[in-house]
């Protein structure tokens, strides 16, 4: 425990939500500053994200700085060093689920849109499926350095159904800041880098998912994939959704959508 600060199952349950990536002001408020339903007023938040801050447990970014974004919501926190250590320390949760995040003005929208997903994996988990290993961008990027591959993903991850299948993914979130002939050579050589970093012998489906920040640049990402003759022949593989204005709603057992705009109701289902 850190001297001269008490920190409460409430403290916890906000680092534990912040290891997945950054969380809004607003989020954080809603979640676990509520009384018998109803929010405590903002000054309490604040002051207890002070403290908190003071010890280097967390780190806040103030979205006003993001130009161009609309974002209207309050400042944005991130579990920092003291953060991340006193949750590995304690055994709260496994080392390999917490991420170690900068908060950079210049990626912080794109970052946003990966934790909620990262978010959703994870609370679907308990009675659907296992999460076998998630890799971010970061631990991608030491992977790949070894097998010097050139393009990342932002994620890769694996999940083991009930019944024993396992099926992996390779995510690419797109808030709209990477040119569109870039974006299709990216995702031509995914499945080359899904083999490269897959176990050795490593059996089960495989999947491309791309996330976007609206459904009009997701429409736009759905038709370049189609006309393209490198990405043609993986149309099977992909499937897209959007988190408009960084909406909490998307899971893996959400609908999705092929590239022809296709609903898929699950992406677990075969064929």
């Amino acid at each position: 425990m850190l001297k001269g600060l008490h920190l409460t199952d409430r403290d916890f349950g906000l680092f534990e939500y912040l290891a997945s990536g950054p969380a809004f002001e607003d989020d954080l408020h809603a979640r676990f500053f509520n009384a018998e339903g109803r929010l405590v007023h903002r000054s309490i938040i604040l002051r207890r994200m002070r403290k908190l801050r003071k010890e280097g447990l967390i780190g806040r970014l103030n979205p006003r700085r993001i130009s161009g974004k609309g974002i209207g919501h309050k400042a944005i926190y991130v579990l920092d060093k003291a953060g991340i250590e006193l949750l590995s320390r304690e055994g709260v949760m496994p080392s390999e689920r917490i991420r170690q995040v900068r908060l950079d003005v210049r990626s912080i929208f794109h970052e946003i849109l990966l934790t909620r997903l990262i978010r959703k994996i994870y609370e679907g988990e308990a009675s659907r499926y296992q999460v076998e290993r998630l890799y971010d961008h970061l631990d991608l990027a030491k992977m790949a350095h070894r097998k010097r591959l050139k393009r990342i993903p932002d994620l890769r991850f694996t999940v083991k159904l009930r019944s024993g299948e396992y099926f992996s993914f390779i995510v690419e979130v797109d808030a709209g800041t990477t040119h569109m002939p870039e974006m299709v050579q990216k995702l031509a050589v995914f499945p080359k880098i899904n083999k490269a970093l897959s176990p050795i012998g490593a059996t089960g489906r495989f999947g491309i998912l791309i996330v976007c920040h609206t459904e009009s640049w997701m429409a736009r990402i759905q038709r370049a994939v189609r006309e393209s003759r490198v990405t043609a022949p993986l149309l099977p593989n992909f499937l897209f959704n959007a988190i408009s204005n960084v909406d909490n709603s998307l899971g893996l057992h959400n609908p999705w959508f092929r590239a022809d705009g296709k609903k898929v109701e699950s992406i677990f289902k075969r064929g």
